[in-house]
């Protein structure tokens, strides 16, 4: 077949046109989707019963527990949160196999449904699939207006923004939902002799629509219909709730305050100090991320003209944005490497081979695009990271075979005959060598669990590119280098002059320095491998003792700045606000510092929030007036001419807020906590206690919290229990039987009056409007209300509180935590990784945690966060590790033929992991699972090159002559091909690893032209989109340096090697008369 296609050069050529083809058209048809995340198959159910008014301990009593009871047996569920809180329960479900989520929906629902005894006030239960959409872009809304009128424009605008192209899900937040509420207050009620029972059945009996049937016509059927649905505060108003004897009415207008407005409970946000609302764009999964946030991007440009002076929109979170520069710094590092390959591989092999291997290149890319609705992958940042990834060695195999060929040229072969047979030489180590790559990479194709799903995409596309780069070094690359193209070859007669000077500078290098260096390893090759592999186990020893940083997942810098507050339960809302307001006003001074030589601000947007904290980045948001957040959204780096890290940002912003306050913390907070990164796979110090005693648990969290606070480094510690709030305890006095008065009816009076009774719900065009009927919200400020209270019993007789009750003061949770049907507390804490390790401080947590379990028994403990996910990625990858190495040692003994040699290639890839770990202690960077990535393509740039050295000293070895001379003519013949795969995989890397900017500002203004036209624009390197790729980038550049050297020099020391124990064993056997020769047959 290689010869056939190298003969056949149409053939060739319109298989590669057909790939590049049918690629092209992929992208353009807009076949392939775009978003920001891979879309995961959800694992999560959630089982959510609304309860408003009831106390965690009520709902955890009467409604958790019973789920959780009921559920215990469903086959396929791992794991289960439960939730308790004042507004009702929710238990999230988490199951061992996405693909069986629907059954056991199904099954659950059945066992719900079986549940006999909900509380009456309890509302049906939700069970649903936690299958959210994804975030694109958020519009906030700004504007010195009325709450009211300010959430109707908010409306407006949102509708509207639905009804973009590509746009389907517009949600609206940052508001409080319609209420209409009815209060009266107790004197009044006694005035008139009514009761709120009675009032709230007048309101539900009145305001009602309801079908009277259908008189059947000649003319036809006709419906009858009573109307009488109040839809306004003004139709509540004309309810009558009593008519006298005399025939007047008293209507419900006379006695209460209707107020048709909002619910009670106080939120608000403001833009850059201006009051907003939010409306968060989302999408599904075959929407277009990018489309979607440059059509709302174009409608803020045209409706923000149209709006009044005072209204602005802006976008916020465009998360679109990290997508669109990911596709950017593919295309600009794809560009650098093109340019960087013709530079560096141009000056050793001729311009026309050149062109064709960045042509195969290019073709690799288009074909992997080609395949990617096949595996129904879309461009997102784990499949564009697969294709930055595979980039720097991609060109390898194709570099190695045109410099074979070329060899063969330089020879005196023709053309063609040096493009057969240089690949047909090279077909078996270059092949076996691709697919130990591709074995590698294997189990992260497979996806298992959630990070297994993030990281499925990469490997994919490494392995679609790699296969096809295979394939066109086998089929294409021989028919381009075997037949002359005019253009093409005038570009390399004229560059030949370059091309000779550089060749007799290698040779001379090869001559005077490799060779002499390389006898000098082989003469003393176990005085040298001891050294090395000294080296090695120091490195070995270091890095297990921990004095090489590590970290499950790198901290990425965001281009937001999240400050979150919680203050103590029961805080008023004018408490939280104020703080958030001092919090704001740090920000903008802030804003007023961090501005760039060019006066262009690092700060673009700031948002505070009181009222309410943000779900994101893995933490749970709430409601409250005791939480507020505000967040500083910046420019992206290449967007500023101030480079200044969030992080960094962060740890000012707290410098400044503790000066302001004179105090770590704001008084009377019990969670003051900074986000600044992205995509984090947990806290790096999560432990939770799980238990039966609440009060044993709260313990124990204070003397863990007591501790984390005094390690150097570890800051933001706090626990997932908020402080409970002081609570009125109800009990009935024993004279309250002798009036057949019961704990419901008091329970359901006494709720009447503080909490109120939800008498109606309503449909006001697309809003849900609940009728609240309570006492005046004065009367319910204070505990006197119960002094002058009179409750009813079932017989009429009204009552005053204190004969048949008493009420006590004492404390309550406002939430209360369940994991797998034990009570649960979490202690959270984040780390300076500049200043200490997670691991470390883990570590060093231990045996406090054991010997407070000891004093406490029937407390458990776990690390979750972080340490939950590095250890279920651990043991996925200590599985499969075993099954790589046997596949890796069969696929390179297969063409070596040997059982032995493997091992020399294989006892090569420690030394990548240590090329990789100095290059990170180099740049002050902990490895983490994104290093690893590197690390893996690294072993496979290592097991190429280590395949194709043993096979050509084995070659040279069958030939004749002694072991010595073949190995260093193995190495010297290879030296070439060996260099240039890892130079070229180092030099391609370089706009990713260091920060070129300043050097750029600061050249000469032809060679700043120069660098620009090379690398681009290099601040999109420090972008958020690029941060990702700078540990895998560091792992490929220095493990490919380092393996230059220990591939060159290596591998030749562990031949001979190896060679001395086979000549050792023989003589054993002969001498023993267990094998009657010696073998010819290479070891």
């Amino acid at each position: 077949m290689i010869a056939w296609f190298a003969r056949n050069s149409v053939a060739a050529n319109l298989l590669m046109l057909a790939i590049m083809g049918l690629g092209l058209w992929t992208l353009l048809t807009g076949r392939i989707p775009l978003e920001v995340f891979p879309d995961m198959p959800s694992r999560f159910l959630s089982i959510q019963v609304p309860y408003p008014g009831a106390t965690p301990e009520e709902v955890e009593e009467t409604i958790i527990l019973r789920i959780e009871e009921s559920i215990q047996q469903v086959t396929g569920i791992k794991r289960m949160v439960s939730t308790a809180s004042s507004s009702g329960g929710n238990v999230m479900i988490e199951v061992n196999d996405a693909s069986q989520i629907r059954d056991i929906i199904d099954e659950i629902k059945i066992r719900i449904d079986a549940i006999p005894n909900f509380p009456a006030l309890a509302e049906r239960p939700v069970i649903q699939q936690d299958d959210h959409l994804d975030s694109v872009i958020s519009v906030m809304l700004a504007a010195d207006m009325s709450e009211r009128d300010l959430r109707r424009l908010g409306e407006q605008i949102r509708d509207e923004i639905a009804a973009l192209p590509g746009i389907s899900h517009a949600n609206l937040s940052g508001v409080r939902p319609y209420e209409i509420s009815i209060e009266i207050p107790e004197a009044t009620l006694r005035k008139h002799g009514l009761t709120l029972d009675q009032i709230s059945a007048a309101i539900r009996g009145s305001a009602i629509d309801l079908p009277a049937g259908v008189v059947q016509t000649e003319a036809g059927d006709v419906s009858i219909r009573t109307r009488g649905r109040a839809y306004s505060g003004a139709d509540y108003a004309r309810i009558v709730v009593l008519t006298r004897q005399d025939g007047t009415k008293l209507t419900l207008g006379e006695i209460a305050k209707i107020a048709d407005g909002f619910n009670e409970n106080q939120l608000i946000s403001r833009l850059n100090g201006t009051r907003c609302v939010s409306i968060t764009v989302m999408r599904e999964k075959s929407q277009n991320a990018i489309e979607i946030a440059e059509n709302v991007k174009q409608y803020i440009l045209t409706k923000g003209s149209r709006l009044p002076d005072g209204v602005r929109l802006e976008f916020w979170n465009d998360r679109s944005k990290i997508v669109k520069g990911r596709i950017n710094l593919l295309l600009q590092n794809a560009r650098s490497s093109l340019i960087l390959v013709f530079i560096c591989v141009g000056l050793f092999l001729r311009f026309d081979a050149v062109f064709w291997v960045a042509v195969g290149m290019c073709m690799s890319f288009l074909g992997a695009f080609a395949l990617m609705p096949l595996f129904d992958l879309s461009i997102n940042l784990s499949s564009v990271f697969g294709f930055i990834l595979v980039l720097g060695i991609v060109v390898d195999d194709a570099i190695v075979t045109a410099e074979q060929v070329d060899t063969f040229r330089q020879e005196g072969r023709s053309a063609l005959d040096a493009a057969i047979e240089g690949v047909r030489r090279l077909a078996a180590p270059i092949t076996f060598g691709v697919l130990t790559t591709i074995a590698a990479f294997m189990p992260m194709a497979a996806g298992f669990g959630d990070f297994g799903v993030m990281f499925q995409p990469i490997a994919i596309i490494f392995i679609s590119v790699m296969l096809l780069a295979l394939m066109e070094t086998k089929i294409i690359l021989p028919s381009h280098l075997a037949h002359r193209f005019p253009v093409l070859s005038t570009a390399s007669d004229a560059l030949d002059p370059v091309h000779r000077v550089s060749e007799r500078l290698l040779a001379r290098f090869v001559k005077s320095v490799y060779r002499p260096a390389l006898r000098f390893c082989i003469h003393f090759r176990y005085s040298v491998l001891a050294t090395v592999f000294g080296g090695l186990g120091v490195l070995f020893a270091i890095y297990f003792s921990d004095r090489i940083p590590r970290t499950f997942f790198p901290r990425v810098a965001s281009e937001r700045i999240e400050c979150r507050l919680t203050m103590l339960d029961g805080t008023p809302f004018e408490t939280t606000d104020a703080h958030i307001a001092r919090i704001y006003e740090l920000a903008e001074q802030m804003r007023k510092d961090y501005v760039g030589p060019d006066g262009r601000p690092v700060i673009r947007n700031i948002i505070a929030s009181s009222g309410m904290t943000s779900s994101s980045r893995g933490s749970s948001g709430g409601s409250g007036n005791h939480r507020g957040e505000v967040t500083i959204e910046t420019y992206g780096p290449e967007e500023r001419s101030m480079q200044v890290s969030t992080v960094d940002m962060a740890a000012d912003w707290r410098k400044r807020i503790e000066a302001a306050y004179g105090a770590k913390s704001i008084p009377g907070a019990e969670e003051l906590t900074f986000r600044a990164e992205i995509m984090r796979s947990g806290d790096p110090i999560d432990i939770q206690l799980t238990g039966t005693n609440p009060d044993e648990l709260l313990a124990l969290s204070e003397q863990i919290k007591a501790r984390l606070s005094t390690i150097a480094g570890v800051y933001d510690v706090t626990d997932s229990l908020d402080s409970g709030r002081n609570e009125i305890q109800l009990r009935l006095k024993p004279e309250a039987q002798q009036f057949g008065f019961t704990v419901n009816d008091l329970a359901r009076q006494v709720r009447g009056v503080f909490f109120g009774d939800e008498v109606q719900r309503i449909q006001r065009g697309r809003n849900e409007v609940k009728v609240m009927l309570r006492y005046p919200k004065d009367d319910r400020k204070s505990l006197a209300t119960l002094d002058t209270l009179r409750v009813r019993a079932a017989n009429g007789l009204e009552i005053p509180f204190a004969r048949v009750a008493e009420a006590k003061v004492g404390k309550g949770f406002t939430s209360i935590k369940r994991v797998d049907r034990r009570r649960a507390l979490n202690i959270t804490a984040d780390v300076n990784k500049a200043t200490t390790n997670p691991v470390v401080v883990r570590e060093s947590l231990v045996p406090l945690l054991d010997e407070l379990m000891a004093q406490h028994p029937h407390i458990g403990w776990t690390f979750e966060g972080e340490a939950r996910s590095e250890q279920e990625s651990q043991s996925m990858l200590l599985v499969s590790s075993m099954l790589v190495l046997f596949t890796l040692y069969a696929l390179i003994a297969i063409p070596l033929k040997s059982y032995l040699q493997p091992l020399i290639v294989l006892i090569l890839i420690p030394f990548g992991v240590v090329g990789a770990t100095l290059g990170h202690l180099i740049h002050d960077m902990p490895l983490s699972l994104m290093s690893l990535c590197g690390i893996l393509a690294v072993s496979g740039v290592i097991v190429n090159d280590t395949l194709v050295l043993v096979d050509r000293i084995n070659e040279l070895r069958d030939e004749g002559g002694d072991m010595a001379s073949a190995v260093t003519e193995g190495g010297a013949s290879r030296f070439r091909a060996i260099f240039l795969t890892q130079i070229t995989t180092f030099v391609g890397l370089v706009p990713l690893i260091f920060n070129l900017g300043p050097m750029v500002e600061n050249s000469p203004p032809v060679l700043k032209q120069i660098l620009e036209w090379i690398f681009g624009d290099n601040r999109a390197a420090q972008a958020t989109s690029a941060q990702f790729l700078t540990p895998v980038s560091v792992a490929m550049g220095y493990g490919s340096l380092f393996a230059t050297v220990i591939t060159l020099f290596l591998v030749p020391m562990c031949y001979m090697v190896l060679d001395d124990l086979m000549r050792i064993a023989r003589r054993g056997l002969s001498f023993l008369r267990l094998s009657p020769g010696t073998s010819t047959q290479p070891v």
